[in-house]
């Protein structure tokens, strides 16, 4: 039986592996890293899912994804290796960003959420909506639109979601299909509408779709804030994870 951290383990994996299909991309498989390097000049889609190194093959990695001009992250999950992996990241450069509950839901026994009433969740194939959301509930640079857009119309089996509210659109969502699991992303709701389950019924409605298209489980990565949210529908926290990156001067 597949353990709740290796599901965590794979879906990092098969994000990265999703990313195959963006321009001149590069799977690294070989046993010791799973991961990919592509030319988005934006983290999420650059860098190593898993890692079984040895200590002195840590700066290798490194300076192989650094050879590449692109930014690029390092997750870190308890089944990484070496064990002392954080500290030897940050003796080569990279920055700790943050670190998040890895969550998983069994999504044949997932709850029932009560939509709000004044909150309409859309499926978007145009990412104009999604877009605006987006920057904004994440802090991102307006510059990134267009880089996000264009990625996005590139990859397969991601459905993106918009919560509007009196036509206004206020949250986000997305949601990675491959089989048996999917991944959760991109859950933020604007700051004038939190704290009225909007975040959890668009989180809600991301798992549902999976669940019909095949998928078992769901995993996501959460924040202090948002873990509570996960939990009321169905998530459990199995394990932390670190984030790094390294990002061009």
């Amino acid at each position: 039986m597949t353990s709740n951290v290796a599901l965590v383990d794979a879906l990092a994996q098969r994000c990265f592996r999703n990313f195959a299909t963006l321009p001149n991309a590069r799977v690294i498989d070989d046993g010791a890293i799973v991961g990919v390097m592509t030319e988005v000049p934006i983290t999420f889609f650059s860098g190593i899912a898993t890692s079984q190194l040895d200590r002195d093959e840590v700066p290798r990695v490194i300076e192989r994804f650094r050879a590449n001009a692109q930014p690029f992250r390092w997750w870190i999950s308890p089944s990484a290796k070496p064990k002392d992996l954080a500290a030897i990241l940050k003796e080569h450069g990279m920055q700790h960003r943050f670190d998040s509950a890895g969550m998983v839901a069994d999504l044949a026994s997932m709850p029932d959420v009560t939509k709000p009433d004044e909150l309409t969740i859309e499926r978007v194939t145009h990412l104009d909506d999604w877009i605006d959301v987006f920057v904004v509930g994440f802090a991102r640079q307006r510059e990134e639109r267009s880089i996000w857009i264009d990625a996005y119309a590139r990859l397969r089996n991601w459905l993106h979601y918009v919560g509007y509210v009196n036509g206004v659109a206020v949250a986000t969502t997305s949601a990675l299909l491959d089989g048996d699991l999917a991944g959760i992303y991109h859950v933020v709701t604007l700051p004038e509408s939190r704290g009225r389950g909007i975040g959890a019924a668009m989180t809600h409605a991301a798992m549902c779709d999976a669940r019909a298209s095949g998928a078992r489980h769901a995993v996501l990565q959460a924040s202090a804030m948002g873990e509570g949210v996960y939990r009321s529908v169905g998530f459990e926290s199995v394990c932390m994870l670190s984030l790094f990156d390294w990002r061009p001067e």
